[in-house]
Formats: C-alpha cells, sequence, structure tokens
C-alpha cells in the first residue's frame, strides 16, 4: 500500500466500467483505500448505476469494452449527475471525450491512481 498523503472519502461511491483484468485491480486498489466500488460490464450498464445509484462521486472508463462511444456516454451520465467526474484509463485520449476527463495510462502506479482519484472526488464535493 502506498505511504503517499491522500485522504480517501469513505463516502466515495464509484462506478468502473469495463470488466476486465486491468480494472479489476483498479477496483481492488480502491476498495483497499476504503472507497465503495460498483462494477459494470459495459456502457450501458454504467448508465444505470450511474443513474440509479444515489452519490455517484466517480466514473472510471476503459477505452475498450464499453460497448458504447465514451464521448456518448459521458453526456448521458452528465444529463443525470451535472458535473460528474470521469477518469480515463487507456493509451491515450480517445476521440470524443470532454477535454475535462484525464487519461492516465494502464502503467499508472498505486500512488498516482489514488492521488488522481481523490483529487477528482475532491473537486466535485
Amino acid at each position: 500500500m502506498s505511504s503517499s498523503p491522500y485522504r480517501p472519502r469513505l463516502d466515495g461511491r464509484i462506478v468502473i466500467c469495463d470488466y476486465n483484468a486491468l480494472l479489476l485491480s483498479v477496483t481492488g486498489l480502491l476498495r483497499m483505500a476504503g472507497y465503495c466500488v460498483f462494477q459494470a460490464y459495459d456502457g450501458h450498464a454504467a448508465e444505470e448505476l450511474c443513474g440509479g445509484l444515489p452519490n455517484i462521486s466517480l466514473l472510471i472508463l476503459n477505452t475498450t469494452g464499453t460497448g458504447i462511444d465514451l464521448g456518448e456516454l459521458i453526456q448521458e451520465v452528465r444529463e443525470r449527475i451535472p458535473g460528474l467526474p470521469v477518469l480515463h484509463i487507456g493509451p491515450s485520449a480517445p476521440l470524443g471525450i470532454p477535454a475535462d476527463v484525464p487519461t492516465i495510462s494502464e502503467d499508472f502506479t498505486p500512488d498516482h491512481l489514488l492521488t488522481t482519484v481523490g483529487s477528482l472526488i475532491q473537486q466535485r464535493a
């Protein structure tokens, strides 16, 4: 575990879209850090979770596996939850995602992921 100064919010609720090995490790790391994490198997499930669960703090997406255009998914989710922070994990930012959506590479360190997530959730609060 990291010794960085981030302070996770125990009430932070995160939806992670895509069910692959990378995001399984992201889910585990975030849960160990005290976040409540919900996994969606594709973009439509992520949209449903974001619309149906209260107090979602962050949506995390991967470049592949969503089954829907990422830009459209973010737009749909933000219509329900205005200003919801979104984090993209992938080799580069895909076309069509809003400029305010940061991308971190798939070879991130735990500290980098936790610091980025903490920052995005804190901005939301």
